[in-house]
């Protein structure tokens, strides 16, 4: 693969000398960036091949933090009548989903039978198309706790200490604690803690005792207290969040992935199709809370990711970069929700050195966008192409 020029009038390249350039030539090779810089500070090359691509706003592929390519079989662990080759085939067709949605990048947080780590090694491969996965095979979750169906099921700090080291053995890039209940969940409190202090404890030092970060599910302000004590990497959700918590993440460097997603497709396409279901009636409930809390999280200068929870119900793939609108209905700038979607995600999933901005040494992943993101982000939910490893993706 021989050097090719890519030419442009736009580009957010998230270096921080120079994150915009007007009238921009990139050039790559082996599907890597040599160099961005403006039009007339760019030498000739007589060996590149030059790519003129026209009336577009080149963005880098976008990095999803949090989702699930297989959240269907939560519903029904076994699924009667459907195979192990249906559910992986339905899995292959989610992560192409999200690749041409231009997520070039993603984290899985839970997979029915840890079969996401299939799909990763296919993917790096180059067996089959997809984005780059980091994933955690399995979750960790009390035993009857929330997403027990994508879980191994624990009682005890040794339980927790056995499994963690289970997913790793397995595979496992990431750990992730189910460590509250959802929204609607019984208990003393709106997103109760399932597992115990001494439970989380263990789980974030055996962890990281073999160089694993851990992300967890927590809804409830005693759950996201107790993980961001006891030193864990990310908060998934964080709706009863607390500003002293929000202090406390600053201080450690603890990254929050909102998802704001999951509430917002919840009851716009929940409660259409299903107007009855309490669940979805919750969601409603907490929608300007979940975005109160990412706001005030964003003006104190918490960490933030990009993450979308697609997969779970009517949270779709095609859609993951709607999150980034919802950021900005939260009240975050345009700019804010597209550096949290490349950058934020990259550092979080420690994928900086290759991916979140356009910049010489990282890969040549990136969007043609048909508006300038900045002035209208809907354009990033919209018709785009996208070019993996420096060649149009068009699968």
């Amino acid at each position: 693969m021989g050097k090719k020029a890519y030419k442009g009038k736009w580009i957010f390249t998230g270096n921080k000398e120079m994150p915009i350039i007007e009238n921009f030539v990139m050039m790559t090779e082996k599907g890597h960036i040599l160099w961005v810089k403006p039009e007339n500070e760019a030498e000739k090359d007589k060996d590149a091949v030059y790519v003129e691509l026209g009336d577009v706003y080149v963005v880098p592929g976008f990095i999803d933090a949090h989702m699930h390519l297989f959240c269907e079989e939560m519903e029904d662990a076994f699924c009667p009548g459907r195979s192990t080759a249906y559910h992986v085939c339905n899995g292959v067709r989610n992560a192409v989903d999200l690749l041409r949605a231009g997520i070039v990048a993603c984290r899985d947080l839970g997979a029915f039978r840890g079969y996401t780590l299939g799909i990763r090694d296919s993917i790096d491969k180059g067996e089959i198309p997809g984005p780059k996965i980091i994933a955690c095979g399995h979750a960790i979750c009390a035993t009857g706790g929330h997403g027990y169906n994508l879980s191994y099921e624990c009682d005890g700090a040794d339980e927790v200490r056995k499994n963690v080291r289970r997913v790793i053995k397995e595979g496992a890039d990431i750990v992730k604690l189910m460590v509250s209940g959802g929204v609607n969940s019984p208990g003393p409190e709106p997103g109760p803690c399932e597992l115990t202090k001494e439970e989380i404890r263990v789980g974030v030092e055996t962890a990281h005792a073999w160089g694993r970060k851990v992300a967890v599910h927590t809804h409830g302000n005693t759950a996201i207290r107790n993980c961001v004590e006891a030193g864990v990497d990310s908060i998934e959700h964080g709706v009863y969040m607390t500003e002293d918590i929000m202090d406390m993440m600053i201080e450690k460097g603890t990254y929050l992935v909102p998802t704001l997603c999951a509430p917002y497709y919840a009851v716009n396409e929940g409660l259409k199709q299903d107007p009855d279901n309490p669940d979805h009636a919750k969601s409603k409930e907490v929608l300007q809370m979940h975005r109160d809390m990412l706001k005030k999280c964003a003006d104190k200068g918490v960490k933030i990711a990009f993450g979308t929870d697609a997969g779970c119900p009517y949270d779709p793939y095609d859609k993951a970069p709607y999150e980034m609108v919802l950021m900005t209905k939260a009240g975050l700038t345009p700019q804010q929700a597209l550096k949290a979607a490349t950058e934020g995600s990259a550092d979080l999933l420690g994928i900086a050195d290759e991916y979140g901005s356009l910049e010489t040494g990282k890969r040549a992943d990136f969007l043609c966008l048909r508006e300038n993101p900045l002035e209208n982000i809907e354009s990033v939910a919209q018709k785009k192409d996208v070019y993996i490893n420096g060649e149009k993706f068009v699968g």
